[in-house]
């Protein structure tokens, strides 16, 4: 990583639950300075349900919290805010994000392992399938050990779509601040020969992006047939990849409960830091 200032998330918003698995989160924020992170807005949020009003000393009681929380990374150097907020915790999100123009948004994800879960979906499901602005999720089970050192290798995965645009606009914002990069794309081409056509479009356009990449540039790999989010994770492994950026495509919300979220998949499979962009 270079001392050059990198801007491209000076602004995020934190999801702090309070929980086991959050505290593994909030140990991520030290390596957001690699994606140019200065200001940080911890936001807890008293979910609720139809009827309910918590406690006002609820809302102290978590206030106090935070603002304990950040009197700590005020000491690590990052310019920090709080907000409690009550009501339904994707909307929550969503305003608060809205309302103090954050770059992103950090958020935990445990994944998922039953069909029961893949269709009620979950908190982040939810969010990644509603946000409008980019997601940044980290695996915090227990059994994912994950790194603490600064961000250094991003991967990009694209399939060369409009969809995948400001995914790469990002990747490419930060090649300049970090080692050498990789990007991949999953196709279908090993086993039938009318594919042989989109391989090319995407090796044309994986090249359009080489030549536009500041240095230290970076690595194409264009894997075959195989599941994209298995595919992704398998080659982040093998090049050490540290952080995934990936383009959110479509906004159908049923298609996205049924076929489940690759962008959550690849974070459960390839245990590593994962921004979803939409």
């Amino acid at each position: 990583m270079t001392e050059r200032e990198c801007l491209v998330f000076d602004h995020v918003l934190v999801a702090v639950d309070f929980s086991p698995a959050g505290e593994r989160l909030l140990g991520q924020l030290s390596r957001l300075r690699a994606l140019g992170c200065r200001r940080l807005t911890l936001v807890h949020v008293i979910a609720t349900s139809y009827g309910q009003i918590p406690g006002v000393s609820n809302r102290e009681h978590y206030q106090q919290r935070l603002d304990d929380l950040a009197a700590s990374l005020g000491q690590d150097g990052f310019e920090v805010a709080t907000e409690v907020c009550i009501g339904p915790v994707v909307s929550e999100l969503k305003r608060v994000a809205l309302e103090r123009a954050v770059d992103a948004v950090l958020a935990g994800t445990h994944g998922h392992s039953t069909l029961r879960d893949l269709f009620l979906g979950s908190t982040v499901l939810d969010l990644v399938r509603h946000a409008d602005v980019p997601i940044l999720l980290a695996p915090t089970d227990q059994s994912v050990i994950l790194p603490t050192t600064a961000l250094c290798r991003p991967l990009l995965a694209t399939d060369g779509s409009a969809a995948a645009g400001r995914a790469e606009e990002i990747f490419l914002a930060l090649l300049g601040h970090c080692s050498r990069g990789v990007v991949v794309s999953v196709g279908r081409w090993d086993d039938r020969l009318e594919y042989d056509s989109e391989r090319e479009r995407i090796e044309i356009h994986i090249e359009g992006l080489a030549q536009r990449a500041p240095k230290p540039g970076f690595e194409a790999v264009v894997p075959g047939q195989g599941k994209p989010s298995v595919e992704i994770a398998r080659v982040a492994a093998e090049r050490d990849a540290d952080l995934i950026i990936v383009g959110k495509r479509g906004s159908n919300p049923i298609a996205d409960l049924l076929l489940g979220s690759t962008a959550e998949a690849v974070c459960r499979h390839a245990q590593r830091l994962v921004l979803v962009v939409p």
